[in-house]
């Protein structure tokens, strides 16, 4: 790896001429690439964070002793969120020496790396363009490319310019209101509860739902691989402009059951003929597949798939598909009665949210509900069944990319005169070989010689060559892990292709990587390890840290994980939701925060400067006002803390002001809020906490 290496320019700037080099110098580097931080208190919370959710799970794995999970149990271990609340377990007293003993080790390497000399992984100009970008907040959107993986930098009246008009689009989009997502959101709730409750518990079925999902959000993803290439981009027209639409879903009223829904259809997916999930499947079909030397070979792709799909029609066929492979499917129980309810109440949860409007999409699925690339999937297979030709010897597709072999060129055409006749929405366009025989596909090139595949690796034209830069705070063995992979599928696809060797140390150099082999080590980890997430922060303490954890005797199973990403620092998917929409919100100041989830905050008496430390997996407002009401009600919230506090200070005066603080935010999972609650009350010595709400805390920690 070269330490000094720099990128070459590889962001697109759109609409204006205000981004200097320090700032494109910065974005250069890419999405992915992690930007140093010295060890602070912030370090330490994390590195105490993760001792004790591992010693949490260790714990209670200890107490339960081996244990066979029912079919119920396996498919919610693999649930991706978590539970609403936990249980502390007791104490194990032949482990708490070793987790002891672990912590103070842990934390002595740590703090005694917070001592030594600090060196940025940033150039001094990307550090300037750090700092500006971060001021330009306002002012810019930062996204990343739909296919080239590189960022994109526009004014943010550009951006909004381009939504708008892709939401003009009244085929597709409505207004709508949060009255009407909210109505959605309870009939949604009522098909889940009724469909669930056969099978399982009222336990079981409250994991797949929450009571205050987000209102999804609308941002695009900008098709730099479609922009003319002589074209002024400072001074772009919109309508020069490609998007793709997303509508982020995360953490949305349907997400969790269009989990669900995913993971038992998936299964069906082996039962497309066509599906094909990577190169690798493209690669070894194609060289099983008989070809005469006569044959024909082109490409199609679906326009605009996503949004251009008949819902119902993308149901039905799904049901036809479960119907005739039900016995080769376990769907847990499940009918096709239930599986079609769900489906339409989760796809009927169309609202969504662009600069504080609402909308409604009338036609198509959403790209960014985890349900519709599956539905388009069996959509498109339903259609090839009744187009694809005698004439037809190959036909392979990745979502809505297709590699076809004919027997003539009229099979081809005519198969491609059918597909598009099939639905009135759904058009395909055709690609021919390129003047030497090749055919993109995927990452592939491919060509026939007398009936023979010659397959070669391939980057787009318009890739950016975007990977891992080397001088990224990631830990060595993922740095490795890029490459390895890289030349691997290369490899795979084309073993000894002199040009494909060539791209790839191109690609290498551009990322800062060397020739030749690359050794490195990798974390311990234990048979059957439970997780230890640790921060990053240099190789010479993760081997530190390693040794320690590998004496501990404990099985561990060490992770690091690097400080935050350009991607996390610079984008979001709600940047125009950032100001508070409540009317004389009592808690949002120059900032919103009734919006946050995942929080652990502090609330100051401004009458008397004592305080309070809790934490919430819900909005922040929706705690916040149960600690208003049992304020200004003391008489009807006997034993609050804040009940108690008003009677015991504040008997005869007004309401006083409460002052909010969040420490933490983004604490998904409610033992981390837990662990990082009692790190701060241990910090704050709160004195409106009650002694039981102290002790609770407490004790996850002690």
């Amino acid at each position: 790896m070269r330490p000094r290496a720099v990128p070459p320019e590889r962001c697109t700037v759109l609409g204006t001429s205000m981004v200097d080099d320090d700032m494109k110098a910065l974005l250069n580097l890419g999405p992915s690439f992690s930007v140093a931080i010295p060890a602070n208190e912030e370090t330490f919370d994390s590195v105490l964070c993760g001792i004790h959710r591992f010693a949490y799970q260790l714990r209670w794995r200890t107490h339960q002793g081996p244990t066979v999970l029912d079919r119920t149990s396996t498919l919610l271990a693999s649930f991706p969120f978590p539970k609403p609340r936990i249980r502390v377990p007791k104490p194990i007293p032949s482990l708490e020496l070793s987790l002891a003993t672990l912590e103070v080790d842990l934390m002595r390497i740590y703090r005694k790396a917070s001592k030594s000399r600090f060196a940025s992984n940033l150039t001094s100009q990307e550090l300037r363009g750090l700092k500006k970008l971060k001021a330009a907040r306002q002012t810019f959107r930062i996204t990343v490319g739909d296919k080239d993986g590189a960022f994109v930098i526009m004014p943010q009246d550009l951006d909004k310019a381009l939504t708008n008009s892709a939401l003009a689009d009244d085929s597709i989009y409505e207004t709508s209101s949060y009255r009407s997502f909210h109505q959605k959101h309870q009939i949604l709730e009522a098909a889940v509860k009724c469909v669930l409750r056969k099978r399982w518990d009222a336990k079981t079925i409250s994991r797949f739902w929450t009571n205050h999902p987000e209102v999804p959000t609308y941002y695009s993803l900008i098709k730099t691989h479609k922009l003319e290439q002589n074209v002024d981009l400072a001074n772009i027209e919109t309508s020069s402009i490609k998007t793709r639409p997303i509508i982020s879903s995360c953490g949305g009223p349907a997400d969790r059951i269009s989990w669900l829904l995913v993971k038992l259809l998936s299964p069906l997916l082996h039962y497309v003929g066509s599906h094909i999930v990577n190169s690798h499947e493209f690669v070894d079909a194609i060289q099983h597949c008989r070809v005469p030397t006569s044959a024909y070979y082109v490409s199609f792709d679906a326009v605009s798939l996503y949004t251009n799909i008949d819902n119902n029609a993308a149901v039905r066929a799904l049901l036809e598909l479960l119907n005739n492979h039900r016995e080769e499917v376990s769907m847990w129980g499940f009918s096709n009665e239930d599986v079609e309810i769900l489906l339409e109440a989760t796809l009927a949860c169309n609202v969504f949210r662009f600069n504080n409007t609402f909308y409604a999409q009338k036609r198509g699925l959403a790209m960014g509900i985890r349900i519709a690339p599956l539905l388009a999937i069996v959509f498109l297979d339903h259609i090839e069944k009744a187009s694809l030709t005698k004439g037809i010897i190959f036909y392979k597709r990745y979502i809505d990319d297709v590699f076809v072999i004919g027997s003539s060129f009229s099979a081809l055409t005519s198969t491609l005169a059918k597909l598009n006749s099939m639905d009135v929405n759904i058009k395909f366009t055709m690609e021919d070989p390129d003047e030497d025989g090749f055919l993109p596909f995927l990452n592939t090139r491919v060509r026939f010689c007398n009936g023979k595949p010659e397959i070669r690796w391939y980057r787009k034209p318009s890739s950016k060559n975007i990977m891992l830069h080397s001088r990224s705070a990631h830990p060595t063995y993922m740095k490795v892990n890029v490459v390895r992979n890289l030349k691997g599928t290369s490899e795979r696809i084309a073993a000894n292709d002199r040009e494909s060797d060539e791209t790839i140390q191109r690609i290498l150099s551009e990322n800062g990587y060397k020739n030749g082999s690359m050794n490195t080590w990798r974390p311990h980890s234990a048979p059957d390890g439970i997780a230890l997430v640790l921060p990053y922060l240099n190789e010479h303490i993760s081997k530190q840290v390693n040794i320690i954890v590998k004496r501990c005797g404990l099985p561990v199973r060490l992770i690091f994980r690097p400080p935050p990403t350009l991607r996390e620092i610079l984008t979001s998917s709600r940047i125009y939701e950032s100001g508070c929409d409540a009317e004389d919100c009592q808690f949002c100041g120059d900032h919103k925060i009734c919006h946050l989830r995942g929080t652990v905050y502090m609330i100051t008496c401004t009458k008397c400067g004592q305080r309070y430390i809790g934490e919430t997996g819900r909005p922040l407002r929706e705690r916040l006002n149960e600690h208003r009401r049992a304020f200004a009600s003391p008489q009807s919230y006997p034993t609050n803390s804040f009940s108690k506090h008003r009677t015991a200070m504040h008997t005869r005066e007004s309401l006083p002001l409460l002052e909010v603080t969040v420490l933490h935010r983004y604490l998904e999972h409610p033992v981390e809020r837990k662990i990082m609650e009692a790190r701060e009350i241990k910090r704050h010595h709160p004195e409106i906490n009650s002694r039981d709400e102290l002790a609770e805390a407490l004790s996850l920690i002690a």
